[in-house]
């Protein structure tokens, strides 16, 4: 309670010291061992990162705002303006619950942002100052600070609030309706203001716009007065069944941003007990759970944690990170199959099906890594983030329209579906927007001094506190090496700190042609000097063959060059592009034999023993010989396969 009291008392000194643009007025008990780059000081230079960046930039300023309204409009007994809302997620009926409409007004609100802050796109905040009316005059129309856009949504809340409902994961439904009923039920209400409320406050951190905040506060005073308050602890926590995205993130947002205990009182009620009390004591229960709907909660407790300095929500979140990125993940970084955790022994069990692992799992997984790295700085998060960002994320998009997969399938000889621009509007689409508008997220970190270049991915970086830029020049993983070279108007004295890569058995580091004194430190490489223009570091790596076995498991092995997943292709004719882009399927239904895909019929070491490098059009590629498999094929970056069958395990027929 003292600590409590105290951490009050300081948020409201702090609100006459707010920061530079006014936007936190109180800031967390911990501090960070490490902080992230601001995205705008980030630019990445990769070209197949580029590409992606700059498709998806184009994607999400072709969205038509009144269309994204339309029903928030309806629901505020408001004129649609002659428009209807985009189709699918945002329209049709799902699982007996509605449609999942307004969720894309979120992730495209925090997706505009970011996009912004990579690309620096003047086009970006006219559109979103257009959104903001429009959603503030939806707000105004309701006259209680309310803003839903799915049907009836607000007379759901009404039942809500007397403890009239039940939950499933997916559903609220009012206890009068019968189960078999599709009336006045919905599918994740709150979940969809979550991502609403989520990226209010990314629009208004960034452009520090009043009106973005108005909206997020009047919408978090009649959720708190409306919901929260109306329910004892048994009715929120039923509530809390249903997923919810991290709306006790959004809490801890909005307190940040006024100050008003209200607000961390209120974050402090929506904490799902059946996932924090257990990660918490280090009990492992995620077996059967929906893990998308389980993953955000983390970065909500994680960020509980640093505004309230309760350690048991930071054991929870890093007890879940280890479980899952141990028990529950893929080769390629991705986890569960069929949108739920399964026990470790069930992943052979799993790869003949044709859904692997959702795109929204790793986009959140890959927040929560942000987080946890920013609050302790371990190695093991960069490790996880690399292997994620190179192997699923980059893989997952299409790269001539930019739109995701929803589910990335395991099955040998299996392919890819992606969404298309203005037909999908999957979950994962949302998520989608998002993942490449920050592809340079974790390429830098900085703490006082130093700077930390996690990951060798050509990029340039502005060190503004220091008056440096580094710009990193790399083709990895064709070449193994990377300049950075340094551009700074006076000569300045700092640490830069050059990742050693778990993979890399050797590197070795020069500065302008010479070796020079280092230190090694928690994993990385330490040079500390004066640093002046045109100083350049070069680093060489010396990444090595090696694979993983699937895990629980022991006939199927996926290969690696270092951090980057191998895959082979596998011919199909028949398969067409078009196979490949589809509006609501997540899954390709051309099925074909996994026996088409090449099979292995010595032991991995001595198909390793047997590779060799045989790059095509400036990819990295390796041939491997017939004689170690039931037929000659390839292996090169899984990240580079689309539009085609591939197999990024295989399995080996030598294993007794």
């Amino acid at each position: 309670m003292k600590k409590m009291i105290l951490a009050v008392l300081f948020c409201f000194c702090f609100n006459a010291l707010a920061s530079a643009q006014g936007q936190i007025v109180c800031e967390p008990q911990h501090q960070p061992a490490r902080e992230l780059f601001d995205l705008k000081d980030v630019r990445v230079t990769n070209p197949q990162m580029l590409n992606l960046q700059t498709l998806n930039n184009e994607y999400l300023i072709s969205l038509e705002v009144d269309r994204l309204l339309a029903w928030f409009r309806r629901e505020a007994g408001l004129s649609q303006q002659g428009y209807e809302p985009y189709p699918y997620w945002e329209h049709d009926d799902l699982f007996g619950g509605g449609p999942l409409s307004g969720h894309i007004m979120g992730f495209w609100l925090s997706s505009m942002t970011m996009t912004y802050k990579s690309t620096g796109d003047e086009r970006v905040l006219p559109k979103i100052e257009y959104a903001l009316k429009g959603l503030r005059e939806c707000q105004e129309a309701d006259g209680e600070g309310f803003i839903g856009a799915q049907p009836n949504v607000k007379a759901l809340f009404a039942e809500v609030r007397k403890g009239d409902f039940r939950t499933t994961n997916p559903l609220i439904i009012p206890t009068n309706v019968p189960s078999n009923s599709n009336a006045r039920q919905l599918w994740e209400p709150v979940y969809i203001m979550n991502k609403v409320m989520l990226g209010l406050f990314d629009v208004y951190c960034e452009f520090n716009l009043p009106l973005a905040k108005t909206i997020l506060v009047d919408l978090a005073d009649w959720f708190g007065k409306t919901i929260i308050d109306k329910l004892d602890h048994e009715q929120l926590q039923r509530l809390l069944v249903c997923e919810h995205g991290s709306i006790n993130e959004s809490f801890i947002d909005v307190y940040s941003i006024t100050g008003e205990k209200r607000f961390l009182d209120w974050a402090n009620r929506l904490n799902d007990e059946d996932m924090w009390v257990p990660a918490k004591d280090g009990k492992d229960i995620l077996h059967g759970w929906h893990a998308n709907t389980q993953i955000p909660k983390f970065t909500g407790f994680e960020r509980i944690y640093t505004y309230t300095g309760n350690q048991d929500f930071s054991n929870a979140a890093r007890f879940f990170w280890q479980i899952v990125t141990e028990k529950h993940t893929w080769a390629n970084g991705g986890n569960s199959t069929g949108e739920h955790f399964f026990p470790i022994d069930q992943f052979e069990k799993k790869i003949p099906n044709f859904g692997g692992p959702e795109s929204c799992n790793s986009v959140n997984m890959m927040r929560l890594t942000e987080a946890i790295y920013q609050n302790d700085g371990d190695m093991k998060y960069v490790d996880y983030y690399e292997r994620i960002l190179l192997n699923q994320i980059l893989a997952n998009f299409d790269p001539e329209q930019g739109m995701c997969v929803y589910y990335t399938p395991m099955r040998p000889a299996h392919y890819k579906v992606y969404g298309t621009k203005y037909d999908s509007f999957w979950c994962c689409t949302g998520t989608g927007m998002q993942a490449p508008t920050k592809l340079g997220k974790m390429i830098y970190a900085k703490a006082e001094d130093t700077v930390y270049v996690n990951m060798y991915i050509a990029s340039n970086l502005n060190w503004k506190e220091k008056g440096l830029t580094l710009s990193q020049n790399t083709t990895f993983p064709v070449e193994n090496t990377s300049t950075i070279t340094i551009d700074c108007k006076k000569s300045k004295k700092a640490t830069i700190a050059l990742r050693h890569p778990w993979w890399s058995k050797e590197v070795s580091v020069t500065v302008n042609g010479k070796k020079v004194k280092t230190e090694n430190k928690d994993g990385y490489i330490l040079i500390n000097k004066k640093w002046k223009k045109n100083d350049e570091i070069t680093v060489t790596l010396q990444p090595e063959l090696r694979y993983e076995v699937v895990p629980g498991g022991k006939y199927y092995h996926a290969y690696f060059y270092g951090p980057v997943l191998l895959g082979t292709r596998i011919a199909d004719p028949d398969l067409k592009k078009e196979d490949c882009r589809l509006a609501r399927r997540m899954v390709g239904g051309k099925g074909v034999p996994m026996e088409w895909a090449p099979e292995v019929t010595v032991s991995p070491e001595s198909l390793i023993s047997a590779m060799k490098r045989d790059d095509k059009d400036g990819v990295l590629r390796f041939y491997v010989p017939g004689t170690h498999a039931t037929k000659e094929f390839y292996l090169e970056p899984y990240n580079n396969i689309h539009f085609s069958r591939y197999a990024m395990y295989l399995h080996n027929k030598s294993v007794k």
